[in-house]
């Protein structure tokens, strides 16, 4: 009786916090349609609510928008993200959160249910202390922002005070240039643990140069109009000790806005391969090296392309991806160089796309690029140890029996004093793999613009210039041409080998082990990047030298040309002077003019060929006309030659007083 009693008392109990909660509820709906000031406070959302907290949980990014301008260009960038939350908060006077909303769902932006808007528009003062509350309750791991010009001072001050305040709170600032917006629509294609890293990345330019003042010129214009996102970018300039006056007077003069600049020069010639290996050694595994030689010219988005890749590659949850992958290029290459037959075009296209591979998909190759790339910091300094201990396999004598690295059926093998020969040599031991672009008509980041220097000496330039200069991309066509508009996954990227056959990264690792076990007794390592396990003897006899047949002079493909590469000489007549300043003229040039050549202080043929590079001597089997210097002279190009005049007379001066010096 008493359990019915409880039961019953129970059960008039729930009735009267029934009755209560829908009064309560009656309440506070009459409450919410009376209160205009609570209706608006909870559609800006400028702070969560309480059911809301249970979202904010999940790892998301933070967008600041002043004024719509910003907003305008944020706007596609916004309409992206679909892997993760993004809120957004609306700052300025000509904006509002409604009126945002209505846009959504006018306007095609399939993923703008992703998007948390907080609308902070009517507020004027104290925005950094309202957005600071938002960030402590939702904890976003990234904050993006518009980088303001200096000459917005009070949006500079917003800047500065979040991207303060957002370090406080654990957060990666992203700062964008209004203009580099719709260059970065990338960045929803990455994950968060990837975009945390946007400020580790350290790419720096390293360029070589030696006596192309034009051709350096070109260059360092090609990088200076690309396209940086905000970042500070370092540039190196090697150059080397051959560099003429042009040259060194270029490399000075030359203003770099990015970040610094910094100068080298070399005292004593060592040639292509010391050149390169040389001029850059990490320090730290975040920095990367773009390697540029002065022939080459860039196009504005490899940057974007590169910093695009690196993230979302280096950055991953992949270890694998970490260890295989050494470099990024930029250049699309059309020829096949290590075929032992010799170099032949190349398409990849031809072998990708009939394994239902979709077009325009990047692929990965073991063959290093040397026409512009980046390298990563691991496998540059494994590099360098590599070759040290392979260079000195060189000074063994010639009836040596030891087992020496060459990789089989690859025509570097002949090639004497090339870096690419031995950094082939590690990646087949390794199974490593360059990332390459693959867009239409091998549309890329960099080209080659086959000049006269260290690889191309012989008559043959301009009937194959076309074979090896590719279009650069202008028009940021990146995420339309990518097969579903970003980069794949790095399982999802075709393989192929050093000539240019498809595989798979389980094969290459076969191949990679069985001829680590041919040529060293010590086990294979894998991530260590210490290539000491490659030099542990075998007993054995030493492998036979590789031969291979010298490539065809004539016949194959008839190669585009481009019009316009070869810029003639301009030369200036004079045919009306006085008799004095003939006279002027002729002293001129005796004093200053071309002297006689001492055949006796010309180096000998040994001399002048001991520091050449032999990398691509099939590239001069393979030019057909002559390579022509296309320097364009014109008298104002050359006042320094007033300059060198007078430092010669100052030269001579000094000297008189040496003799005098000594007579006394």
């Amino acid at each position: 009786m008493e359990l019915d009693e409880i039961k019953l008392k129970i059960a008039e109990e729930d009735k009267e916090t029934d009755r209560i909660s829908k009064k309560l509820c009656e309440v506070t709906k009459d409450n919410w349609k009376a209160d205009t000031h609570w209706r608006s406070l909870v559609a800006k959302n400028q702070l969560p609510s309480v059911l809301e907290y249970r979202d904010y949980r999940t790892p998301a990014a933070l967008m600041v928008a002043h004024g719509s301008t910003q907003l305008i260009q944020l706007y596609p960038l916004i309409c992206r993200f679909s892997q993760y939350i993004l809120h957004l908060a609306l700052v300025g006077n000509d904006i509002s959160g409604e009126n945002l909303q209505r846009v959504f769902k006018e306007a095609d932006c399939p993923y703008h249910r992703n998007v948390r808007v907080h609308d902070y528009t009517e507020l004027s003062i104290h925005l950094d202390e309202h957005i600071g509350k938002l960030m402590q309750s939702i904890k976003p791991r990234i904050l993006i922002q518009v980088k303001p010009d200096h000459e917005e001072e009070k949006a500079n001050l917003l800047y500065f005070a979040l991207k303060a305040m957002g370090s406080t709170y654990q957060m990666t600032p992203i700062g964008l240039p209004l203009k580099d917006i719709v260059h970065s629509l990338w960045i929803p294609d990455l994950s968060l643990d990837s975009l945390q890293n946007w400020n580790k990345i350290d790419i720096k330019l390293v360029v070589i140069t030696d006596r192309r003042p034009h051709s350096l010129s070109r260059l360092l214009q090609s990088s200076a109009r690309s396209i940086y996102l905000g970042d500070n970018v370092d540039i190196m300039l090697h150059m080397e000790q051959s560099a003429d006056r042009a040259t060194r007077m270029l490399v000075n003069s030359f203003v770099w806005r990015q970040g610094q600049k910094m100068i080298r020069h070399r005292i004593r010639k060592g040639g292509l391969m010391p050149a390169i290996v040389e001029s850059w050694y990490p320090s730290h595994n975040d920095e990367y090296a773009v390697l540029l030689e002065d022939d080459i010219e860039v196009s504005p988005l490899f940057y974007v392309w590169s910093k695009y890749a690196i993230l979302k590659y280096r950055y991953g949850e992949d270890a694998d991806i970490h260890r295989l992958m050494f470099g990024i290029s930029l250049y699309a290459p059309r020829n096949l160089e290590l075929i032992p037959a010799g170099r032949t075009t190349f398409d990849p296209n031809t072998v990708i796309l009939p394994a239902g591979y979709p077009e325009h998909i990047p692929y990965v190759s073991q063959v290093p690029c040397s026409w512009g790339a980046v390298y990563f910091p691991e496998h540059w300094k494994e590099f360098h140890t590599y070759l040290v201990r392979r260079l000195a396999d060189l000074n063994l004598p010639k009836d040596s029996r030891r087992r020496l690295i060459s990789v089989p059926g690859s025509r570097s093998d002949k090639w004497k004093k090339s870096w690419k020969k031995y950094f082939i040599e590690m990646v087949y031991l390794r199974a490593y793999v360059m990332l390459y672009p693959n867009f239409e008509n091998f549309e890329a980041f960099s080209t080659n613009h086959v000049e006269f220097g260290t690889h191309v000496k012989s008559e043959k330039r301009q009937s194959v210039i076309g074979t090896f200069m590719v279009p650069l991309m202008q028009r940021d066509t990146l995420l339309s041409q990518l097969p579903d508009h970003h980069l794949p996954t790095f399982d999802d990227l075709p393989v192929l080998d050093l000539w240019g056959q498809l595989q798979s990264h389980s094969l290459l690792e076969t191949k990679a082990s069985k001829y680590h076990a041919h040529v060293s007794t010590c086990p294979r390592t894998y991530g260590t990047f210490d290539p000491a396990e490659f030099f542990c003897p075998v007993k054995g006899p030493p492998d036979p030298p590789q031969l291979f047949p010298m490539s065809s002079k004539k016949g194959g493909k008839e190669p585009v040309l481009f019009k316009n590469v070869i810029q003639p000489i301009r030369y200036k007549y004079v045919t009306e002077f006085r008799k004095e300043e003939e006279e002027n003229a002729r002293n001129e040039l005796v004093d200053f003019g071309p002297k006689p050549l001492d055949v006796a202080q010309l180096p000998l043929v040994e001399e002048r060929f001991s520091n050449r590079d032999d990398e691509m001597y099939d590239l001069e089997g393979d030019l057909d006309t002559l390579n022509r210097l296309y320097y364009k002279m014109k008298p104002e190009d050359l006042d320094f030659l007033e300059d060198e005049r007078l430092d010669m007379e100052e030269e001579e001066e000094e000297d008189d007083e040496e003799e005098i010096e000594e007579d006394d």
